[in-house]
């Protein structure tokens, strides 16, 4: 009831051409960072639709941007043209975050064909590794084919944790990791080897992350091994064992940052610019403008429970 509500407001609102004033007035000389995470290989939007949305939709989204006569810049030049004051109106940048083969698979054909940049933030731990992301698969598979209890909610949040914290305090490698996800499946009736084959919540392989450098996505820092230490040297080795590995498989150095899951601490700015990062984005929702700190760019999260009339809300500048 309440989201048809706001649906019908949204539309009033659009009619009486509130956002195409918010647009020229808001948009004129403000940024829109848009956020993704994943595009559905099968029924991942299903699983998680705050982080992924189909294949489909985001073609849709980008046919979207182009109707809405959005000016979509590489992330370098949009941060320069920011804070110089010379933004075009209706600024966007498009980021991923993590780099899963189905950015491979599905987001990049899509850029091609609409001729737009974009911004990989590329955690490197797993690009050397054909094994899903533990935490991911673990969570997926519970709510797959796990007791009727873990489905769905909070009990599916709590169990996947559970398993996670388990992992940790035995030091379980990937291998075990592994291991243990496919004995899971097992259990559950799943077939774990397709699991594998289709790719799902794998990184790219170092062929793949090459393949998009040249093809002229932006590769970008997101840590190692996706984790944000509160000790120094441990936070300065996860940022510069990124970037040796980005720089390894693209040839060009990364200097452009983003926060895994989100999370951010005070303690992190200086590390971040110890470490000569120029910007770095958060998952906090919002416009860019002259006056934001680089080290907390405001993004918007995009995915499947985000409707058309939502997006556009964003972009043109009316929701913030």
């Amino acid at each position: 009831m309440k989201k048809a509500l706001k649906r019908t407001g949204l539309r009033a609102l659009r009619s009486a051409g509130l956002f195409s004033l918010a647009s020229r007035m808001r948009r004129r000389d403000t940024l829109a960072i848009l956020c993704y995470h994943g595009i559905s290989l099968h029924d991942e939007h299903l699983w998680e639709g705050g982080l992924y949305i189909t294949a489909d939709a985001f073609r849709h989204r980008l046919q979207l941007l182009r109707q809405l006569n959005a000016n979509v810049l590489p992330l370098t030049e949009a941060l320069a043209r920011l804070n110089a004051g010379t933004l075009p109106p209706r600024s966007v940048v498009l980021t991923f975050d993590d780099g899963f083969h189905d950015f491979y698979r599905h987001a990049l054909p899509a850029l091609r064909d609409f001729g737009f940049p974009c911004t990989l933030y590329l955690t490197t731990y797993y690009c050397d590794r054909r094994l899903p992301i533990f935490n991911l698969i673990v969570s997926y598979m519970l709510w797959k084919g796990g007791p009727p209890h873990t489905a769905t909610g909070e009990n599916r949040v709590r169990e996947a944790l559970r398993l996670v914290q388990q992992a940790d305090h035995e030091n379980w490698d990937v291998h075990a990791k592994n291991e243990f996800a496919r004995s899971l499946a097992q259990s559950f009736g799943l077939d774990y080897e397709q699991l594998e084959r289709s790719r799902l919540f794998q990184i790219m392989s170092p062929d793949e992350v090459a393949e998009a450098a040249r093809g002229g996505i932006d590769i970008q820092l997101h840590t190692h091994r996706h984790r944000t230490p509160h000790d120094r040297e441990l936070f300065l080795r996860e940022i510069r064992d990124n970037a040796r590995r980005i720089q390894e498989l693209t040839g060009r150095a990364p200097a452009h940052f983003c926060y895994p899951s989100g999370v951010t601490a005070p303690a992190f700015f200086p590390w971040l610019r110890e470490a000569r990062v120029e910007s770095a984005t958060t998952c906090v929702p919002g416009l860019a403008s002259a006056s934001s700190d680089p080290l907390l760019l405001p993004r918007f999260l995009d995915g499947a429970g985000v409707e058309d009339l939502d997006f556009e809300s964003w972009l043109s500048g009316f929701r913030t």
